[in-house]
Parts: structure tokens; sequence; C-alpha cells
């Protein structure tokens, strides 16, 4: 449940509003209306006081799949929120947009903020007493762009929400990523058991990084919806442009990035280019085989395909779903939390050099230019991922096929078998 929730029509300037609000860009912001779509949610922190804010999709009475259930979103958040700024343009005048929203808030008059944002300079203030007609009592003339007047409504904000503890949005990072219509609002969707994110049929519906919290088992998590990535070739400069930046993003931020393939298309090189961002970063990865229920095949013959196109991900467990039946929800949090065990693994340095030793014992480094590789000694540098250092004689004297042999026994005599393993070679000259 968020404290605040921010609401309008399209293009009035919510999420400058939320950006200026939590004092960083998470939501995307365009000239072009109707950029966010799922809400956005952050944290905000005013006079010692921490509370939690989203950012909603531009309501409007009548649009298409999409903003039908941008409307039907808002609408169900709306009694659950403890106070809405309901944001207008104060550029525009009044329009049949505003009135709409403001029938939709009326019941809940008591807890509406109005922003009359654009306000920039004295001369346009004239232009607030118009609104006053919509009936509501709490009216702050801002500019979410230069700040003016938020200090003013975050002060009458937080009268209506109790002091508690701090709010943050914490838990197992994970990151739903992949093509365009893969299935991965569904997917949370269906983990949450409600429309918390807007499904469509239409490719590119999610735009933002959404990030919503979530408990299962005790455990909790932040499941990350994100823009599905596409061919490079194939995004224009814009909106789109930025949806995939931040999915990249999300990827770098997460724990766990969850790469969802469309068993009904099969593996693409798309899907593997993004398994390949995954890989490189060194996140842990479940690779998550959707809509199980349109393909003819048996669970080992998929299981098969998936490890044959994605060998690059070979630590990755495998979880088949169909998101529109909600097949296979829990083995995939079960299987983020094997994951996350992995990936948090500390060895004692004892224990890595005898592994090392076990690995070397089955196949030692081969010479380069007639010069051999030693092996000095290592350690367990960090975790998530656990980072091995290396103390060798020459780092370039190690073939790649070596190290990716080394990388993948070493990872079984430390036992970790869900988590990738990142291996850092240091000549003597490092000491």
């Amino acid at each position: 449940m968020v404290d605040i929730l921010i609401v309008g029509r399209p293009n009035v300037g919510k999420s400058t509003l939320f950006n200026r609000l939590i004092r960083r860009r998470k939501s995307i912001v365009h000239d072009v209306p109707g950029v966010t779509r799922d809400m956005v949610e952050g944290v905000v922190q005013w006079r010692d006081r921490t509370f939690t804010v989203a950012d909603t999709g531009g309501v409007l009475e009548k649009g298409d799949e999409i903003a039908e259930g941008i409307k039907r979103q808002v609408q169900r958040v709306l009694s659950e929120a403890k106070a809405i700024i309901f944001v207008v343009d104060g550029r525009e005048w009044l329009t049949a947009g505003d009135q709409y929203i403001a029938k939709l808030l009326y019941p809940y008059r008591e807890k509406v903020f109005m922003a009359i944002n654009k306000i920039d300079t004295d001369r346009l203030e004239d232009k607030v007493y118009e609104f006053y007609s919509l009936g509501f009592e709490r009216v702050f003339p801002i500019s979410a762009q230069h700040g003016r007047g938020i200090g003013e409504l975050l002060d009458s904000l937080i009268e209506l929400i109790p002091e508690g503890e701090e709010k943050s949005i914490e838990g197992i990072r994970i990151a739903f990523v992949g093509r365009p219509n893969v299935g991965k609002s569904s997917l949370i969707n269906a983990i949450l058991k409600e429309e918390r994110v807007i499904v469509s049929p239409i490719a590119g519906t999610t735009r933002d990084a959404i990030e919503v919290p979530f408990s299962f088992e005790g455990k909790d998590f932040v499941l990350i919806d994100t823009a599905g990535i596409r061919r490079r070739s194939k995004v224009e400069y814009g909106v789109e442009f930025f949806s995939v930046g931040r999915s990249i993003k999300a990827i770098e931020l997460s724990d766990i990035s969850c790469l969802l393939i469309d068993l009904s298309e099969g593996i693409t090189d798309q899907d593997k280019k993004i398994g390949g961002l995954i890989e490189r970063r060194h996140k842990g990865c479940v690779i998550v085989g959707n809509k199980v229920d349109l393909v003819r095949a048996s669970k080992r013959e998929i299981e098969s395909y998936i490890r044959k196109e994605l060998y690059f991900l070979d630590f990755a467990p495998i979880v088949l779903t169909s998101a529109i039946k909600g097949q296979g929800v829990e083995d995939l949090l079960r299987a983020c939390e094997l994951v996350w065990k992995d990936y948090n693994i500390q060895h004692k340095t004892s224990f890595v050099n005898r592994a090392i030793e076990k690995v070397i014992r089955e196949k030692h480094p081969p010479s380069k230019k007639g010069k051999e590789v030693k092996i000095y000694y290592a350690f367990q540098e960090s975790t998530r991922p656990p980072t091995i250092v290396v103390f060798t004689n020459d780092p370039e004297l190690w073939r790649k096929d070596y190290l990716r042999f080394f990388e993948k026994k070493l990872r079984e005599h430390l036992q970790i078998k869900y988590s990738p393993l990142k291996i850092v070679l240091k000549g003597r000259q490092d000491e």
C-alpha cells in the first residue's frame, strides 16, 4: 500500500512531480502523452519523515485497452492511499478530462490535494482560481519542473500520513526481462494474483521499470517488470529508447534476472543477447520458459532444448510457466530462493584453495608460447556474485577455453550450483 498516489490526465506533469518528490529520475518524462502506464513507486523523505509515493498513468474517460487498464488500476488503489495528489495543467485552463477525474476523486475529497502544475511565475497564479470550481479545498500552485511550491505541498501532505517506521522498498530484487510481449507483466500479475501491472497484446505496453514489493513463504521480494528489449536497430530514439535503457539498468540493479522465453516462438537471437547481458554482468538468473501450455513437448525435451540454446547460462535453473493459467509460479519463486542462497555463499580461503587444487589436478592450465601457467593462491573477495581472486604468474597466459573450464569446475567444487562465479586473475605485481 502506498501513502501518496499521484493522479491526473496524460501529460500534465505527474511523472515530473514524482521525480521531484523522490529526488531522482525514475519515471520516464517525455512530451508524448501517455508515457507512464503502470504504477511506479518510490520513497520520499521530508522533514525527518519517510513515506511512499506512486506515479500513475494518465486517466482518460474513454480510450483503448491500455487506457482502460490504467483507469481500472487507479480506481482500485484510490481507497487504499492515505493522500491523493490530483495534478492539473495550469497553463491549459480547466478541461473536460480534469472534470471527469474530479468526479472519480470526489468521494475521497478529504484526502485530495490538487496540484496546479506549470505555474512557474507569480503572474501565472491568476489561472489558479478557475480550478477551485472542482470542489477541492486543498489547492497548491506548483512548478514540478522548477520545484516551486513543492515544500508547501509536502508540508500539508505529511499531516495526513501517521508517523511510523521508515519505509523503503526492500527484498530480493528480481527483474523480469525479455523481448516484448513474452508475458513478463502477465507473470507478475499471476504471482501477485491481481492486475498490478497493465497487460495488453500490444507489444511495448510496459515502459517504466515497475517495482512491486511482495512476500512469499516469509521472504521479501521486489518484483521488477521491465520494458521488452528489442534489437537495437528496431528501437527509435524517444520513449522506447529510454525504456530499453531502464530495462538494462534494472538488470544491473537486480539480484536475480528472470529471463522470459516465449516457448511458442522458440529461443531467438535476441533472447540469447539478453541472456548475454545477464551473464556478462554476473547476475543470478532463472530461465523462465513461459507459455508452456502452447507447446506439445515433454518437460525433459523443453529443458534440453533450452540448455542447448542458452548453454552459457548453465548455472541458471529452468522453470516452465504459463502466466495465463498461473502454472509454475511457486516453482519460479522457489528457484529464485535457490539462486539467492548460492549468490550469497561465502567460503573460507583454505576451502577455496583446496577446491582450486582439485580443478588443477583434473586438468592443468595449458602452457602458452612455452610459458607455464602458475597459480600461487586465491581467496573469495565478495558475494553477489561469489567473486574469487586468483593470483597467477601472468593472467595473459590463461586461454579463454581453459578459463571457462576452470570456472565451471570451480563452481562444482565450491558447491555453487545456481549462481554465476566471477573469476578475477591478478599477477604477482598486483599484490
